[in-house]
């Protein structure tokens, strides 16, 4: 639908909201709702052909067809297998965030020398011992001297400054382990399941959004009630049913009645119910996130004053979550509705109150609208049709830098003024696939059209030595009307039919071009080219460097999300709820500001922390640096075993193998007395050195090249 009206109930009155005191919402809220979805109808026509784009390139991704493409033709799927590597190679598994603090300058008299402290803790330990004799001070004011007095400043100074760093970074610490719970807690979706989902998204369509909520004991925002897997949402519904007995809509007899005796005698049953609290991701689909028409970039969505998000709930859901009971005053939809496709865009008047109106049917669907509004700092919650707030405006739920906690991800970022969404590596891809079904298409054609068929001249063959020859299976013998000498061949002509040649149907080109388009190799889709082993490296050195790109932009939106986390829980999170997840260590700022949560401490993503090891390259790293720490003192040999296994990726418990108090096993050898029968064994006799007199050093390298590590 193209325009928003004022609903009326069955009985032809106004349905009511809750702002009003006679019932009745308030004109004003009225005429503010329906400007909000005029404004939201405008930003769907605009973007209406990005959001069907979107859609057939999720069609492409799934099926590996393109446009009209039929099913009953041949269809190799490129573009669903290209998506499945790239999402591989990009995440996989959840990424290591590690605290960050601004560089600022702690120390007003310390220059962060080391030798200047330690010569002011010398000065001052001086005037200390000095006390005990003859008092230290000037005889003309009775005062210390000023070299004490300064070495006391610097040292005070540098106490203090040292403290505060050593706070912030138990609580960077206190930090990263709230975040790695926080991605182990998510339910009913892991974090990393999710996490993948969203990078196949960006890929499929172009973009892919997180938001970042925060679950309270006591609420949650409506749109993640349903991600959680605790009793809130079930005493949301179990509340709605209670209404409705006490309001005499429910009768004993009826399906909810049983529902919500069942319901409350299980819950009564049960010890006790897992009530969460904490950060919560929930992750949109792209086309149900609404920017503002004029936004310029969907990173941080810059020039935006407002944005969006969709969902689609059951009026009787919509009662669970905001206790407004919507009726049958809004515009209905259906659960595969398209909402970009209601309206035309090209007249968002507002209907008069006597106007017509479609009234929603049993199973329809209300549309609800999360509506972020950035100059006025306020979050309206508004159904499509309905004439009132869902929910009295209010600020965020959360508070993070750019307002709205919600976070794109986009791995093909072009310039480009006329289009905001990026184009998807589908959309990218979608020539080479149609090119590449057309040409298997065409081969498998041709192949039929050149079976063997043949003539024979009219009247030459009987009807029935036809059926018997055409019908024939193979290997076997016929009988037909011939002479015993006559040759077969005098009957029976060969059509001449072109032969398949199968350079018309090369599909190298294709590949080509899916490695210059998509940057993946046919080596990478499990098929054998024709480049030598050298083009195959230098192509794959290609694929890692266009790949490097993209863990960059996945990287950079990780942090963004790891920081909003970081302030998020910094403000929302009190010390006791804190210790309990990470211990009682955990250091906890009390009282901070909303400035000093964003600018004194952060959390960023350690680089490709989320992508696949590249073990190859470990293994190499490892070689060339061990030599130099065995022989370096003071390294601890157990961590060198630890990392050794790490980085071969085994599964041995090093902590097994360890005794303590046992020398190594070359140490035992070594001490090992020699044989009565063997004397010319005696370390004696083997140098001054004895057993120990081979040469030392790093183990020598032997020379050629390095493989490539693409």
């Amino acid at each position: 639908m193209d325009e928003y009206e004022a609903q009326t109930d069955d009985t032809g009155k106004p349905n009511t909201g809750h702002d009003g005191d006679d019932g009745d919402p308030r004109e004003s809220d009225a005429a503010q709702v329906t400007a909000i979805l005029k404004k939201i109808a405008s930003d769907k026509h605009h973007f209406r052909k990005a959001f069907k784009q979107m859609r057939d390139d999720m069609k492409m991704a799934r099926t590996g067809r393109v446009g009209a493409w039929s099913e009953d033709k041949y269809t190799a799927n490129i573009i669903g297998r290209h998506v499945k590597q790239k999402t591989a190679a990009l995440y996989a598994k959840n990424p290591k965030a590690v605290a960050g603090r601004r560089e600022t300058l702690d120390f007003a008299i310390w220059d962060e020398n080391p030798d200047s402290l330690m010569m002011a803790y010398q000065v001052v330990q001086q005037a200390q011992a000095a006390l005990a004799g003859p008092p230290q001070v000037d005889p003309m004011t009775g005062m210390p001297v000023p070299q004490v007095m300064q070495a006391q400043a610097l040292v005070q100074d540098a106490q203090q400054g040292l403290a505060k760093r050593d706070q912030i970074r138990k609580t960077g610490l206190t930090l990263q382990a709230l975040f790695a719970y926080a991605m182990g807690e998510q339910q009913p979706v892991d974090f990393q399941t999710s996490m993948k989902q969203l990078v196949r998204r960006a890929c499929t369509t172009g973009v892919g959004y997180v938001e970042v909520c925060f679950e309270r004991e006591m609420g949650a925002p409506p749109e993640i009630v349903g991600r959680m897997d605790d009793a809130k949402a079930r005493l949301a519904h179990i509340q709605r049913l209670l209404e409705e007995a006490g309001e005499g809509e429910m009768e004993a007899d009826d399906a909810e009645a049983a529902e919500l005796e069942r319901t409350i005698a299980d819950l009564a049953a049960q010890p006790e119910i897992v009530v969460r609290e904490g950060l919560v991701f929930d992750f949109p689909k792209s086309t149900k996130v609404i920017p503002d028409k004029n936004c310029e970039s969907l990173v941080g969505f810059h020039g935006a004053q407002h944005l969006t998000l969709e969902y689609l709930y059951t009026p009787e859901r919509v009662k669970e979550l905001f206790g407004v009971d919507v009726g049958k005053g809004f515009t209905p939809y259906k659960s595969d509705d398209k909402s970009d496709d209601k309206d035309d865009g090209e007249n968002l008047k507002v209907k008069e109150d006597n106007d017509a109106v479609e009234k929603a049917k049993d199973g329809d669907l209300v549309c609800v609208y999360k509506h972020y509004d950035k100059p006025s700092g306020l979050v309206y919650y508004v159904a499509d049709g309905y004439r009132d707030f869902l929910r009295e405006p209010a600020a965020p739920d959360v508070f993070v830098e750019g307002f709205w906690p919600v976070y794109a991800l986009t791995f093909n970022e072009v310039e480009d003024e006329d289009t905001l969404f990026p184009p998807s590596d589908a959309a990218l891809l979608k020539s080479m696939q149609e090119s590449h079904n057309k040409s298997r298409q065409a081969k498998a054609e041709h192949r039929y059209a050149a079976r063997p068929r043949w003539v024979y001249p009219r009247g030459a063959m009987e009807d029935e030595d036809v059926s018997a020859f055409t019908s024939a299976p193979p290997f076997s013998a016929s009988p037909l009307n011939l002479q015993p000498d006559q040759d077969i061949r005098q009957k029976l002509q060969a059509i001449p039919v072109p032969g398949v040649d199968p350079n018309l149907y090369d599909t190298g080109e294709v590949f080509t071009d899916i490695q210059l388009v998509g940057g993946a190799q046919e080596a990478n889709y499990g098929g054998v080219a024709k480049a030598t082993a050298t083009e195959s490296a230098i192509a794959a050195n290609a694929t890692a460097a266009s790949d490097s790109t993209s863990v960059d932009d996945l990287d950079a939106f990780l942090t963004r999300i790891a920081r909003a986390a970081g302030q998020i829980m910094l403000r929302e999170m009190s010390t006791e709820t804190v210790q309990k997840i990470v211990g009682v260590g955990a250091v906890w700022p009390e009282g901070m500001g909303l400035s000093d949560i964003a600018e004194e401490i952060y959390l960023e993503i350690e680089a490709g922390s989320s992508g696949k090891p590249n073990q190859a390259v470990e293994v190499k790293n490892w070689q060339m640096m061990l030599p130099f720490l065995i022989q370096m003192p003071g390294v601890n040999p157990l961590w060198i075993a630890k990392e050794t296994v790490r980085r071969l990726d085994d599964k041995v418990d090093i902590s097994e193998a360890i005794a303590a108090g046992i020398p190594s096993i070359v140490a035992q050898n070594s001490m090992q007395q020699p044989g009565p029968m063997d004397p010319g064994n005696a370390p004696s006799a083997q140098g001054p050195e004895g057993a120990q007199n081979a040469p030392a050093g790093p183990a020598e390298q032997q020379a050629g090249s390095d493989p490539a590590f693409g």
